[in-house]
C-alpha cells in the first residue's frame, strides 16, 4: 500500500457527498487513507457519521451568493481548515471549492484535485457572474495539480478559454454508479403491488426523471407525449423530480399540474430512490441540453433499462446509439418523438437485448469500482 494520506472530500452540500461520493470515500478509507467529508451542514451530515466518516463543517458558503466578502471568508475558512487538519489532499467538487478550495491548497501546500460535474446555468449564459466565474475558473485552475472532467466537450470548453492547461486534465467516467444497489434483480424482486405506477399489458411506458427544468428537456417531452398520444394510445408518460424553484430555468407546479389535466403525464414529485420508478417504466428519457455525466441514465442502464438521450456534451456519452440506448437532437421535439416511436415498435426480443447491452456498459466503464480505482491510482501518481 502507498502512504496513507490525511484526503478531504470538499463540496457545497453533504448530499452531494453522501450520494455521489459516499463509495469513493469507503474506498479510500479502506486503502488506509484518513478522510473527511468537508461541506456545510445538511440532513446527510448524520448519514455520513453512521458510516464512520469524519465530517468538517463549512460555514462560510453561500451555493448562489456573489458576495465577494463571503467568498472571501471562504477562502479564509476553507486555508484553515485544510492546514488545522494538514490534510495531503482535497478532491473537491461544485464550484465554490473547485476555486476557492484550490486556491486554499496552494497557500497550504495541499494537493488539489479537481472535478468539474458540469457546466450549470451560471457559467453558460454570457452574465456578468458568468465572465466572472470565468476568471476565477482561470486563476484558481493555474493552481490545481489536476482537473477532471466527466467530457471531452466540457473539457473542451475549458481549454479552449484558456481556463486550464490541457496537461491537467484528464476524463473521469463519471461519479461511479454502484451496480449492486441498481441491477436488474431488484425489479425482478418487487411485486407488482408494489410499484409506483401500472399499466394495462399492451401499454408502454416511458419516464424522465430529473429537476424539473427547462433545460432538462422537460417541454420536448411533453410536447413529444402530446403528439404521440393523438395518434395512439399505447403509450404512457411520466414525470419524477423536483420543482427547483430557485433555478431560473424552473417550471412551476401550476403548468405541471396543467399538464396533468389534459392527460399528457403523470407526475410523481420527487423521491430519494429511483429504482422502483425505473423497474415500473419500460423506458427512461432523459433530453437534456447539457450534462457532466447523466447520472439517471447510468442508473437505468445499470438496472437494464433501455433509455433515450440527447446528442448533448455529456449526454452523448453515456450509451451507444441503438446499441445500449437511444441518441436524439436536443431540443428538438420532433427527434424525441421519432425515437419513443421507434422505441414502442420494437419487438421484446430487441428491447431485451438493449437492456442486457446497457446492463453491460454500466459494469465495465461507469461502475463505482471503476471510478474509485481512477481517483486511488491518481492519487497514488501525484
Amino acid at each position: 500500500m502507498s502512504k496513507a494520506l490525511k484526503i478531504g472530500i470538499v463540496a457545497n452540500t453533504a448530499f452531494n457527498i453522501y450520494n455521489f461520493r459516499l463509495s469513493l470515500i469507503l474506498a479510500l478509507k479502506q486503502e488506509g487513507h484518513h478522510v473527511f467529508a468537508i461541506a456545510p451542514y445538511d440532513d446527510y451530515v448524520p448519514l455520513l457519521k453512521e458510516n464512520n466518516i469524519d465530517y468538517i463543517e463549512i460555514k462560510n458558503l453561500s451555493r448562489k451568493g456573489t458576495n465577494p466578502i463571503t467568498d472571501l471568508k471562504l477562502l479564509n475558512e476553507l486555508r484553515r481548515l485544510y492546514k488545522l487538519h494538514q490534510l495531503d489532499a482535497v478532491l473537491q467538487y461544485t464550484i465554490k471549492p473547485n476555486i476557492y478550495g484550490t486556491l486554499a491548497a496552494r497557500l497550504t501546500n495541499t494537493i488539489a484535485i479537481c472535478t468539474v460535474t458540469g457546466l450549470g446555468y451560471t457559467f453558460l449564459n454570457k452574465s456578468t457572474a458568468s465572465k466572472i466565474a470565468r476568471r476565477l475558473y482561470r486563476f484558481a485552475f493555474s493552481f490545481a495539480h489536476k482537473v477532471l472532467f466527466q467530457n471531452e466537450d466540457d473539457l473542451a470548453v475549458f481549454v479552449q478559454n484558456n481556463l486550464v492547461d490541457k496537461a491537467k486534465t484528464q476524463i473521469v467516467p463519471g461519479s461511479g454508479i454502484d451496480v449492486e444497489k441498481f441491477q436488474p434483480q431488484f425489479c425482478l424482486n418487487m411485486p407488482s403491488s408494489q410499484l409506483p405506477f401500472t399499466k394495462t399489458k399492451h401499454q408502454i411506458s416511458f419516464l424522465l426523471i430529473a429537476r424539473l427544468l427547462k433545460d432538462k428537456g422537460v417541454y420536448e417531452f411533453v410536447e413529444a407525449a402530446k403528439q404521440m398520444l393523438q395518434t395512439s394510445t399505447l403509450a404512457t408518460f411520466h414525470l419524477l423530480g423536483d420543482i427547483d424553484t430557485n433555478n431560473p430555468s424552473a417550471i412551476d407546479k401550476a403548468t405541471i399540474s396543467q399538464w396533468e389535466n389534459e392527460g399528457i403525464i403523470k407526475y410523481h414529485g420527487f423521491t430519494k430512490d429511483t429504482r422502483p420508478y425505473i423497474c415500473a417504466a419500460d423506458c427512461i428519457v432523459l433530453p437534456s441540453y447539457r450534462e457532466g455525466m447523466p447520472r439517471v441514465i447510468l442508473e437505468s442502464m445499470a438496472m437494464g433499462k433501455p433509455s433515450i438521450t440527447t446528442d448533448a456534451p455529456g449526454c452523448k456519452d453515456a450509451i451507444v446509439h441503438q446499441v445500449s440506448g437511444w441518441i436524439c437532437k436536443a431540443q428538438d421535439t420532433n427527434s424525441l418523438r421519432d425515437a419513443m416511436q421507434m422505441f414502442l415498435e420494437l419487438d421484446e426480443a430487441a428491447k431485451l437485448e438493449i437492456g442486457l447491452n446497457a446492463r453491460k456498459r454500466a459494469e465495465e466503464i461507469f461502475s463505482t469500482t471503476a471510478v474509485n480505482l481512477f481517483y486511488i491510482n491518481l492519487l497514488k501518481n501525484l
